[in-house]
């Protein structure tokens, strides 16, 4: 039996996020081929950690038992992981960024102990694979290394991604504008569900 850690990292409200529906399709889908594995729900719109940014005034608190430390265990505790969240500016919505900060700890999650080419040392080699899910707005939206950024940080800390990226990419325009997130999962429907049979 597998433990899969999801962790919704989307701002969107629950009923209108696309990313979250992506996740779900998929978890729908992975449940079907692995019944008995356990599924472990994180929403980071919900943790205290969360809404915590990394600032000179709280450094020295910043890593505690409750934000981090508990979060790095279960990390551990984990075989596989599915992230969703959805482009923010350009960028990853805040409350993942802080969730990366308060886990990427020298000496707990990565270490240059033992290095003989001055590279990291990933501490999360226990995670096999991450499932990256993510949604960013139009073809008319620029490109940015907003889903690589979190590949990378991942394998930064030894975890694989051998996982294919899924991007959603979502139009304010009619018809997508005015269809749910289910109607918007079209166009990426087969990709997510081959991807959980293969997960």
């Amino acid at each position: 039996m597998k433990k899969v850690l999801v962790i919704n990292s989307s701002v969107s409200q629950l009923n209108n996020s696309d990313s979250l529906a992506m996740s779900n399709m998929f978890i729908e889908e992975y449940k079907k081929m692995n019944p008995n594995d356990e599924i472990i729900n994180l929403d980071l719109n919900e943790t205290k950690m969360s809404q915590k940014t990394l600032t000179r005034n709280n450094i020295a608190e910043y890593f505690n038992q409750e934000d981090s430390f508990d979060f790095i265990e279960q990390l551990k505790s984990v075989d596989k992981i599915v992230l969703n969240f959805s482009m923010v500016n350009w960028g990853i919505p805040a409350i993942l960024k802080n969730y990366i900060d308060h886990i990427t700890i020298a000496n707990l999650t990565f270490t240059y102990k033992g290095s003989t080419d001055g590279n990291a040392i990933g501490l999360l080699s226990n995670i096999q694979d991450v499932q990256i899910l993510a949604t960013k707005g139009g073809t008319g939206t620029p490109n940015s290394a907003f889903t690589e950024y979190v590949k990378n940080i991942w394998e930064f800390l030894g975890a694989k991604v051998k996982s294919e990226i899924i991007i959603n990419e979502m139009m304010d325009i009619p018809p997508y504008a005015e269809q749910s997130p289910i109607e918007n999962l079209e166009k990426v429907k087969e990709q997510i569900l081959k991807a959980a049979k293969n997960f």
